[in-house]
């Protein structure tokens, strides 16, 4: 078999602190007061933090913004109240005011457990709901699962437990409804779900990628189009380079990768439009990085962008609050 076509990424953006490097996560295209931008989560600033931040670049100058919050965020999500972000926060959901500095809980993951904290999300194609998941801050048992939020009512259910660290998410939308492409991170697969957000009901409908034999451990993922979908891999080996992948959900094929120089912790992956085409962000992360191979690699912690071929972004949901 060839090898993968390879393209490497170059650094976007290097964190100004090593806090701000710790655990980046959850890139978001968002538009600001006007003006295009990325939005990213830092979900903990060191190993024992208890909060986080988010960060926003914005494409026109090259300048950043940052917010503390007031726990560990797992996502943000732009929503259709401009300057309001729908955030992940340990075990609650809320929105956050960045004019106003302002956290209103809307509601909480029925899951008291001390150990679990929310982690990624997906808003569906329709806005109305968002599928995230939670995780084992130990990274050792199947203590975390999926939950469900519906906007309007602000009800969070419990889909599915059994999971360690839920990671990416990806929607599609077809003749037979909704389905759900979740990545449980120590498994290194890609399970396939069917959604029915109206009974909240998640039927589980096989693997979609099995990714055993890939060096690292899938972490983010953003949909390609096509039916195909990018995997951020967190390696922490003392590799040279991180990775993405771009898989085909139908075969399971790897179709392409991209590489991040001198970051092995990739993850997550962003799809955003640029004037010169579509462009690939990664964060990277040192979470976990001895000092010896944080020395060996200097660009840790910092997002990265990459040129590509799609010809276009996948529509992007946005959270409606009403």
């Amino acid at each position: 078999m060839p090898p993968l076509r390879s393209t490497d990424a170059a650094v976007l953006l290097a964190p100004e602190s090593g806090e701000d490097g710790f655990l980046p996560e959850g890139p978001r295209a968002v538009t600001l007061d006007g003006r295009p931008a990325l939005l990213w989560v830092n979900i903990q600033t060191a190993p024992d933090a208890t909060q986080g931040a988010l960060h926003v670049r914005y494409w026109d100058t090259g300048g950043t913004e940052s917010w503390s919050l007031p726990g560990r965020p797992g996502f943000a999500l732009p929503t259709d109240r401009p300057g309001v972000l729908l955030v992940g926060l340990d075990h609650r959901v809320g929105t956050f005011d960045l004019d106003s500095y302002e956290w209103t809980p809307l509601g909480t993951v029925p899951d008291p457990h001390p150990r679990t904290i929310i982690n990624d999300a997906e808003v569906t194609p329709d806005g109305r709901a968002v599928v995230f998941g939670t995780k084992d801050t130990r990274f050792a048992e199947p203590l975390a699962g999926l939950y469900l939020l519906t906007l309007g009512d602000n009800r969070v259910s419990r889909l599915a437990g059994g999971q360690t660290c839920s990671n990416g998410k990806v929607f599609a939308a077809g003749p037979d409804g909704l389905t759900l492409f979740d990545i449980d991170t120590p498994t290194k697969t890609v399970a396939r779900y069917h959604l029915d957000v109206a009974a909240r009901h998640l039927e589980a409908a096989g693997v979609a990628l099995d990714l055993r034999t890939e060096p690292g451990f899938p972490d983010g993922m953003v949909d390609a189009g096509d039916g195909t979908v990018v995997v951020a891999y967190y390696n922490p080996e003392p590799v040279a380079a991180g990775r993405a992948v771009r898989y085909d959900l139908r075969t399971g094929e790897a179709l392409e990768e991209w590489r991040a120089p001198a970051s092995p912790r990739v993850t997550c992956p962003c799809l955003v439009q640029r004037a010169d085409g579509v462009k690939l962000v990664l964060t990277t992360a040192t979470e976990g990085m001895p000092a010896e191979q944080r020395a060996l690699c200097p660009d840790a912690g910092s997002l990265f962008v990459a040129d590509t071929r799609f010809a276009r972004v996948p529509p992007d949901a946005i959270v409606k609050l009403g």
